[in-house]
């Protein structure tokens, strides 16, 4: 019996699309399902559950002329049944490999966010069999979620781009002007970010303006202290601006990283305590 939890919650997309792959197989009664995505000539295959035997990993790459995704891909209707490849397909393309041990084959193709092709949903099995209606209507629903589900990543993926701006004001010296609300997964990408760019960039000040944040959480307070000791480390100085009364009553004001902490009220004196100073000209 499927147990229905109360608490169900995916740490990513691939463990949601693992679980809906599982599901695939129990309900069509196949070994194999698995997504592939269409890339320079190949099909990478980047989820695949087997049930029973082994026959398809993830994280492998197959040459398009040799994968039946073309089939999928090639076919009018954006679906394709074999009940048995061995008597057909395989004798007739040259290219696909005579020892496959697959028969039933059926698959859909999938599409991303803006509509275009991105490749397919397929399940296979062993042994002949005939796919139904209702199967394949079921497939190419299941094809749909996954479009979806896409469509959220590449969105997700988008935004975690424009989440973490760092703006660069003269040689040396960067801001991140923090924005919304910092959960757990922007938090993480945050941190990521910060150590790739202090990396990749010869910094002197890293300015970090925390005026524009309307929440955040103790994991961010924690992975802030992270990103202050790796700046320190690496020879940056790191000036925290823009800590509201409400933050300041916070854990944000607790720890030791903070007595020795450069803060300042705002960004502009932020940027006069680098040498900065505003000089306006007569019009």
């Amino acid at each position: 019996m499927y147990n229905h939890s109360n608490d169900l919650h995916y740490l990513s997309v691939k463990e949601a699309a693992d679980e809906i792959l599982e599901h695939v197989s129990k309900v069509i009664h196949v070994n194999t399902v698995y997504i592939a995505k269409k890339d320079d000539g190949h099909m990478n295959i980047i989820n695949a559950y087997n049930d029973n035997e082994h026959i398809l990993g993830t994280d492998v790459q197959i040459n398009y002329e040799q994968s039946f995704c073309q089939f999928v891909i090639e076919s009018e209707e954006g679906v394709f049944t074999s009940n048995d490849l061995s008597l057909h397909y395989i004798k007739e393309n040259a290219d696909l490999p005579v020892n496959v041990h697959v028969k039933a084959f059926m698959g859909v193709q999938i599409y991303d966010r803006e509509g275009k092709e991105f490749g397919t949903l397929c399940v296979m099995d062993q042994k002949p069999r005939e796919f139904t209606e209702e199967e394949a209507r079921f497939l190419r629903s299941v094809g749909q979620v996954f479009s979806y589900i896409i469509s959220l990543d590449q969105t997700q993926q988008r935004i975690d781009l424009l989440s973490v701006p760092i703006v660069p004001v003269t040689e040396g010296v960067v801001v991140l002007p923090l924005v919304g609300i910092v959960n757990e997964d922007r938090s993480n990408h945050l941190v990521e970010t910060i150590l790739q760019r202090i990396y990749q960039k010869n910094l002197d000040y890293f300015i970090i303006d925390l005026s524009g944040m309307v929440s955040f959480d103790d994991l961010f307070t924690r992975h802030l202290s992270d990103i202050v000791k790796a700046l320190e480390l690496m020879g940056v100085i790191p000036i925290l601006t823009g800590i509201r009364p409400d933050m300041a009553m916070s854990h944000l004001s607790q720890g030791p990283m903070y007595r020795n902490l450069r803060i300042t009220r705002n960004l502009e004196q932020a940027l006069k305590k680098v040498g900065f100073r505003l000089v306006k000209e007569d019009m």
